[in-house]
């Protein structure tokens, strides 16, 4: 089994030191076969974008002729190179190396700095092909013109690549909106060098340039600077450029077993294991290919070949940044309504068509926030993937993945619960349930913290939905449990089922198993007040409430037995019933008879 290139994006290192390299350069030809010389491919963070551009650079460098079959003979472009291979002096820009702190001009100057030492590393490697010197002037843009005419004197051309394109923007644009729109306007630093390079590719040996980043919101606030692009990001043959499939990650979690000398059995649970967790994301709504997150998978594989066990925490901490996208969202009731909705519903977002630009303005424009913007947007930083279309053709969008689930649960518990002492008196009362199977501390805390919450009429919390996304938010835990929301049984979906992860089989956990009731007040014909006030065993004997435990019973019944076909004897459940009386009372029980009647 080959090493695994965790983190590491430099093709180089990858096939030089024995790495395992996923073979995507099939797609060199694809680009090569398409109309258009200026390409933008977006994706969210961590998706190894900056691999395949440094393929890129490989595949076409110049200098790098008397290497190709080293570097690409066995890979698909190797076996059938196209004619432009090794023909380019290519570099590329970084624009996550430039800072994004202090002013225009500061930032400007920095970007200028960052650049211009791109441009001398390039001139040092490609001295003995450039006949002469490059006078460095204070703009990059200038500079990179005084580099073509070199570059044209040694009857070549230039391939640009530029990586993380909106990197420091997006930086800007997060903590400083003045500061982003004066880095973006007319005369703006990133619109004159956009500007720059447009005119550059148009009158020089500035040949081809691709373009990545996040997503298009930098580009589209730049767009007459920027208009030469073709966007490849939403496209079909584009969707498993970046990422592996499921084939490819069976063949590795096959190997790694192998190698640690597991059962097929196993690598089949670890398989599962990871489907659940990361698997998901497709970015073309043509496509039926879903892709793992590059970094996700390969935190995972790293940890299970290394020590032949899954790793504890399943988030990898480089990728927790995404959760600022769910918090830029959650600064207005649209956007904490939207991430509500997807965690409560268990529904998809569905659109007419995903947004293919969208500017600052439409994102700072609360009123224009409807759900294509607000769809598009989780669309583009990975939190929302396409599930496909609806019979009438629309784009349905869901969380792709557990371990986005977790990011927006993670989310939603501090919009219910902002103060850590709240947390941390939650994460007590979700103790004495998962310790001792005491459900009563748990449900005294969701009356008294969380109901409040959910009487600000600011937001629609939908009846038994809101209850059931409180206790999924207090009970997300991926170090013990597997968390499934409405997952099918038995013709039927449980509301919530905690199933305990295959390495975790060994602590003294209970699976559990919920079924989430409401009874309105108007059925009561009580107000909130006299429901606050009755003793439970009054309220129990109201008819609406027996209905709704009696109910809720015979739904569990029915949903235990699949779950023991399922998971067979190791199963280890405790089920409970609970039931909210508006959003005054929370009345619950365990399940303690035969449940597999």
């Amino acid at each position: 089994m080959k090493k695994l290139p965790y983190a590491i994006a430099n093709f180089l290192t990858i096939r030089g030191e024995d790495y395992l390299y996923v073979d995507r350069t099939s797609h060199i030809r694809t680009l090569e076969n398409m109309s258009g010389r200026s390409f933008l491919f977006v994706r969210p963070r961590r998706f190894g974008k900056s691999l395949w551009l440094n393929v890129l650079s490989r595949y076409y460098d110049l200098a790098l002729a008397d290497r190709f079959e080293t570097l690409f003979g066995d890979l698909d472009i190797g076996r059938n190179p196209t004619p432009l291979r090794n023909r380019y002096f290519v570099m590329t820009w970084n624009f996550s190396r430039v800072d994004p702190w202090g002013t225009v001009d500061e930032i400007a100057e920095r970007m200028n700095g960052t650049f211009n030492n791109t441009i001398e590393k390039f001139l040092a490697y490609y001295s003995e092909h450039l006949p002469c010197s490059v006078k460095v002037r204070g703009q990059a843009i200038d500079t990179l013109d005084n580099l073509l005419t070199a570059v044209a004197k040694a009857s070549g051309r230039l391939f640009l690549l530029i990586d993380e394109y909106d990197n420091f923007a997006n930086e800007v644009m997060a903590t400083d909106e003045a500061a982003y729109r004066g880095l973006v306007r007319k005369e703006g630093p990133l619109k004159t060098l956009y500007k720059g390079l447009k005119d550059l590719m148009e009158n020089s040996v500035l040949d081809r340039l691709f373009v990545t980043g996040v997503s298009p919101v930098v580009m589209s606030d730049i767009t007459s600077g920027a208009n030469i692009f073709k966007n490849l990001y939403l496209r079909k043959e584009f969707n498993t450029l970046c990422g592996f499939t499921q084939a490819e990650m069976t063949g590795m979690l096959t190997d790694i077993t192998k190698a640690c000398g597991l059962s097929a059995s196993s690598a089949k649970e670890a398989e599962e294991m990871m489907n659940l967790w990361y698997n998901g994301s497709r970015f073309s709504a043509d496509s039926d290919v879903r892709v793992y997150n590059p970094t996700l998978a390969l935190y995972f594989l790293d940890h299970f070949m290394e020590t032949c066990e899954y790793p504890s925490q399943m988030l990898d901490s480089n990728l927790a940044a995404d959760e600022g996208k769910l918090e830029y969202l959650g600064r207005v009731v649209s956007g904490r309504q939207a991430v509500i909705n997807l965690l409560q519903r268990d529904e998809p977002m569905v659109v007419d068509a995903l947004a293919d630009r969208f500017t600052l303005s439409a994102m700072l424009d609360r009123s224009a926030q409807d759900n294509k913007f607000l769809a598009s947007y989780l669309y583009y930083f990975g939190m929302l993937t396409v599930m496909g279309r609806d019979a009438r053709g629309r784009v349905c969008l869901t969380p792709p993945n557990l371990v986005t689930r977790k990011l927006y649960s993670d989310q939603i518990l501090r919009f219910l619960l902002p103060l850590g002492a709240e947390r941390n008196e939650a994460a007590e009362a979700v103790d004495r349930l998962i310790g001792h199977g005491e459900l009563r501390p748990l449900l005294e805390f969701v009356e008294r913290r969380i109901f409040v919450v959910f009487s600000n009429r600011d937001y629609r919390w939908m009846n038994e939905f809101a209850v059931k996304m409180a206790f999924t938010t207090l009970l997300f835990n991926d170090a013990s449990y597997a968390l499934f929301s409405e997952p099918e049984l038995s013709r039927g979906h449980a509301d919530l089922c905690l199933i305990i992860r295959p390495d975790a089989r060994q602590y003294q956990l209970f699976d559990m198993l919920f079924e989430f009731k409401y009874v309105s007040l108007k059925a009561l014909k009580l107000s909130g007040e006299r429901v606050r006030g009755m003793a439970e065993g009054e309220l129990l004997e109201k008819s609406p409430v027996r209905e709704a435990f009696t109910d809720a019973a015979s739904q569990i019944r029915r949903y235990v037995g699949v779950l023991r076909e399922k998971f067979g004897r190791k199963l280890k459940l405790k089920a409970y019933i609970v039931v909210s009386v508006g959003f005054d009372r929370l009345l619950g029980e365990e399940m303690t008879d035969n449940l597999t009647d």
